[in-house]
């Protein structure tokens, strides 16, 4: 055998042993959906390509956790969580959030992301007099954030709402609120 067949041999075993790293269940779904929109076969088809819009969208929420904070000094976080479909009861999108204890107070971070929720709640948060009617208006890194009568802060940045809820003083909320990185959010999802 020469060495050019050896490495021909050598090279095909490795490609046949990568080759189901590149696939992955999205891909799938939607190969799946393709042979039964090819085979006629629509109601499998538009199954199929559901589960492939759940996955994309739960990978997406995975994506947002990557911008809930660490935790600040003295305060434990929780693990952080993703969901694609509770975002359904806002309309769509995807929410990731992290829950931060110190003591006997806690804090949540929220972000809610490509929701069709923001084209209605866009309009109240660029209406300072009637965010001012829901609580108090203030600035952080040059977007509007409303501190609710409840004591929750909320601040919409692009396509995403930021909730930051909890037990604890409105000064750890907004130190939560700028620890987020905002440009970031707001690019998140175009």
């Amino acid at each position: 055998m020469t060495v050019s067949r050896v490495l021909a041999s050598l090279a095909l075993v490795c490609a046949l042993a990568v080759a189901p790293a590149f696939a992955d269940d999205i891909s799938d779904a939607i190969d799946e959906a393709r042979r039964a929109y090819q085979a006629n076969d629509l109601n499998a088809a538009k199954s199929a390509l559901d589960v492939a819009s759940q996955l994309i969208a739960q990978r997406n929420a995975s994506g947002l956790a990557q911008y809930l904070p660490p935790a600040p000094n003295g305060w434990q976080a929780g693990e952080a969580e993703t969901d694609a479909s509770t975002a359904a009861m806002f309309g769509g999108g995807v929410i990731a959030k992290r829950r931060y204890s110190m003591g006997g107070r806690d804090i949540t971070v929220q972000l809610l992301a490509n929701s069709p929720l923001f084209l209605q709640l866009a309009p109240m948060f660029s209406n300072a007099q009637l965010l001012g009617a829901m609580g108090r208006v203030f600035r952080v890194k040059g977007k509007t954030a409303l501190l609710g009568r409840d004591g929750n802060i909320q601040m919409i940045v692009g396509k995403a709402l930021i909730m930051i809820e909890g037990s604890g003083t409105e000064t750890e909320k907004r130190s939560f609120l700028e620890a987020l990185d905002i440009a970031a959010i707001e690019r998140f999802g175009g």
